[in-house]
């Protein structure tokens, strides 16, 4: 078993390692191959929310299913089992969910990674409704794609201008 002043050391130093990585890729400036992409990506600190979920699954998976000096382990386990299942979810959306507005089309990533083009001629309808500050954006084409994106946290311009200009008007 691990003596409590190393554990206590170890989560210290583990921490203040995370805090400086967070810190230095906040003012690290973006490549030149970053900045020309068109592709509008989920925040970082999406991906920051996921390692921290992984971290902390993994560290409640070593007390659960390490520690044999646990009079219950059960409910350490299952909450390892749920945030790594949460982080490596919010690590899939991360790493594929993507917008990209064009001059003639939208082209989109789901997070399951299904790339989905909707041009604007073949917009069907479009809705946007908002709670406070969130304002949400649905797009339907002609043939059943949908897109639904939030259009306070992202810049989508032209997508917003196509939908007003090519939805037919009810009668």
């Amino acid at each position: 078993m691990i003596p409590a002043v190393v554990l206590k050391i170890v989560l210290l130093a583990v921490a203040l390692v995370v805090v400086v990585v967070l810190v230095r890729s906040l003012f690290v400036r973006p490549s030149q191959a970053k900045a020309r992409d068109t592709r509008i990506r989920l925040p970082r600190y999406v991906a920051y929310a996921a390692a921290a979920l992984l971290a902390l699954g993994l560290l409640a998976g070593m007390l659960g299913f390490g520690s044999g000096d646990m009079r219950d382990p059960v409910p350490f386990r299952i909450a390892s089992v749920v945030l790594v299942a949460v982080g490596l979810v919010v690590v899939l959306a991360y790493r594929n969910w993507y917008v990209a507005p064009g001059a003639e089309a939208v082209a989109f990533r789901t997070m399951l990674g299904a790339e989905r083009v909707i041009r604007y001629r073949d917009i069907v309808s479009h809705r946007t409704s908002g709670r406070g500050r969130r304002r949400m954006l649905v797009v339907k084409a002609a043939d059943g794609t949908r897109l639904r994106v939030n259009t306070s946290a992202h810049d989508l311009a032209p997508l917003l201008a196509a939908a007003e200009a090519f939805t037919p008007r009810p009668r």
